[in-house]
């Protein structure tokens, strides 16, 4: 086929797939533009965590509920259909266009900042993976804040209440070898499934797997998030169409007359009166430019995510205190908690050569058009084949101990490193912040040495591993307000492989790989490392290869941990009643809460946490 035949074959999918999604999808936006002068709740974003909440509270009828959103509500293909959002990702919706300060150990490259702005959030724009991590990483939240309320055992019941599972069929699991434990979910609101087809490579890939010692997990979704897991996806299997928060929670109850959705409108600020309560908000609609002012009877809530939450507190006077003073902002509580404890996945990209992969395959979409024809045609028809498939449907989470034998020696390289030399400053001057960490990197450690504890993510596709994403950094990060222009994006700091074992755990993960590779099980495919290349042996060598290619990100776009969860005398923001330590009436129910990341892609545990915010919130009522 000719590349011009080619390129109109794709226009008219394209224009096929634009009728098809006008036919199928509906839209329940209020498009508010009148609203009360007070209500009861305000809830600041309405993106993954906030419509869960919104939903919750909303349910009592004499309640009222404000959830003010940045951008509007999106329908398109690229948001529904599976396979078009990894295609066109991270151009699949709107983002936030932030990016990030230099990273020095990244030779100074700065990175785009993937954070959807759009009704919905980032469940609209990430890879639909839908797992969870182990119990081990929920455990150590309840160990940092000193209570079992927000381990494994008190997130679990939410993590079920969230979700409802469909399992894929019987000739998926067998030839695939697929576990779950079906009694790890429940009739929750977002639909979790597989694909309806797997490409046949991905058997080879299972038996590699095995050949290198990963067992495959028999209830990754009940807290064994260990080995070789087949990841599904929130897909909901009757529509084909990615089953994320605004369809699943806010979308069902949008007529409720005590619930506003207000679009297109950025607050700008938390008001507070002289006890520092907070009174409402503060917010300018983008078209317009016209100013509001709206009352909060009971709380405002929190839920822009991990670098805008941060930010409209600091934006607030709540923050740093040498952070608000350089931007102007009048400190009205300095609170260096927030802005601090920065985590993501750090992560790179692996490049092999493979051949003699099965037909179809992972490319074939995209190379050849007849069988891209007939897959859209099979998902038009009866929502069912290629284009129900996300990201890879699988994963690899592996201990340190099974990545490495040096793992002690990793443990004790840790353990003995000044965290004064890689920290950011603001640890070095807050001894509550500096004492927090510590408490962490112990756990950490601790995570280091266990069999039930993953340190690495390996995505695997159809041609082997496409990633290394190091799941427990010990580098921590910052978001704080740009002194020349505090209302624009906020400065972003990864302060990436600060800490030298996060590199170590990386490189690690290479030589992993390339025992991987060696499975008879792949021979076949006749596997070429191209990057980090063959020639690169040490650590030094494998990283700067990585780095000179550019095959390292500091982010897997899992921002969390800015307004973390825990005591304010180790650090914390957020106390285990989900509200602002220092002030009234303000709760925070996002990734920004999350003290440790988990080892896992972040989508499910946000909806864990927002549905307990939510539980914790109407309580008080």
């Amino acid at each position: 086929m000719t590349p011009a035949i080619l390129q109109s074959s794709v226009w008219l999918l394209l224009l096929a797939i634009c009728n098809f999604v006008a036919s199928s999808a509906s839209s329940h936006s209020r498009g508010e533009s009148v609203f009360a002068e007070s209500y009861d709740y305000i809830i600041v974003g309405g993106g993954t965590s906030g419509l869960v909440v919104a939903n919750r509270l909303s349910e009592d009828p004499t309640k009222t509920i404000l959830v003010i959103e940045h951008e509007l509500i999106d329908n398109s293909s690229l948001t529904l259909i599976p396979r078009l959002g990894l295609q066109y990702f991270p151009n699949n919706v709107k983002n936030w266009n932030y990016v990030s300060a230099p990273v020095e150990t990244l030779s100074n490259a700065t990175f785009n900042v993937y954070i959807a702005d759009v009704v919905g959030g980032s469940s609209l724009h990430n890879g639909i993976f839908a797992d969870r991590g182990s119990k081990a990483d929920y455990d150590a939240w309840g160990t940092l804040i000193e209570d079992d309320s927000w381990s494994w055992e008190g997130l679990y019941p939410y993590f079920i209440k969230s979700t409802t599972f469909t399992p894929p069929s019987e000739e998926l699991q067998t030839h695939f070898d697929i576990r779950n434990n079906d009694s790890g979910y429940g009739n929750g609101p977002i639909q979790i499934s597989y694909p309806s087809f797997i490409f046949p490579d991905y058997r080879n890939q299972t038996l590699a797997a095995k050949d290198s010692g990963i067992e495959i997990s028999d209830a990754p979704e009940s807290g064994d998030a260990i080995g070789f897991c087949w990841v599904p996806q929130t897909l909901d299997p009757k529509t084909g169409f990615r089953s994320h928060s605004r369809v699943a929670y806010y979308d069902p109850i949008a007529s409720r007359p005590n619930l506003h959705l207000i679009t297109g409108h950025l607050v700008e600020k938390t008001l507070f009166d002289d006890t520092l309560t907070a009174t409402g908000v503060k917010f300018t609609s983008v078209q317009t430019n016209q100013t509001h002012i709206v009352s909060a009877n009971r709380e405002v809530i929190l839920a822009a995510g991990a670098i805008n939450t941060p930010k409209l507190l600091q934006l607030s006077g709540i923050g740093p205190r040498s952070v608000l003073e350089a931007a102007g902002v009048q400190v009205l509580l300095g609170a260096p908690a927030i802005g601090a404890n920065f985590q993501d996945h750090p992560v790179t990209y692996l490049s092999w050569n493979v051949t003699n992969l099965a037909f179809p395959n992972d490319a074939s979409i995209a190379m050849n058009a007849s069988y891209n024809a007939s897959a859209w045609q099979e998902y038009i028809t009866n929502r069912t084949g290629p284009y129900t498939q996300g990201t890879s449907p699988d994963a690899a989470f592996i201990p340190l101990s099974q990545l490495t034998s040096q793992s002690q020696e990793i443990i004790d390289q840790a353990r003995a490193q000044n965290v004064s030399e890689y920290l950011p400053s603001i640890y070095l001057d807050n001894s509550a912040l500096l004492k927090g960490y510590l408490a962490q990197r112990d756990i950490i450690l601790d995570h280091f040495s266990r069999a039930d504890a993953a340190v690495i993510e390996i995505p695997i596709g159809t041609t082997g591993p496409g990633a290394c994403a190091v799941e427990k950094p010990l580098s921590r990060g910052t978001i704080t307000l740009s002194p020349s222009s505090p209302h624009s994006q906020p400065i972003i700091n990864y302060h990436t492989f600060s800490s030298p074992t996060d590199s170590l755990i990386l490189t690690s993960c290479i030589r992993y790989i390339r025992s991987y590779y060696s499975s008879p099980h792949l021979s076949s495919y006749s596997p070429t490392e191209i990057f980090p290349g063959p020639a690169a042996h040490t650590d030094e060598e494998i990283l700067a290869a990585l780095i000179s290619v550019g095959a390292i990100a500091p982010s897997f776009a899992h921002p969390s941990g800015t307004c973390a969860l825990g005591k304010r005398e180790l650090g914390g923001c957020v106390g285990k009643d989900s509200l602002v330590h220092g002030l009234r009436n303000v709760s925070v129910v996002d990734a920004s809460v999350m003290p440790l990341i988990p080892a896992t892609h972040l989508q499910l545990t946000v909806y864990a946490v927002a549905e307990k915010a939510g539980d914790v919130i109407r309580g008080r009522a």
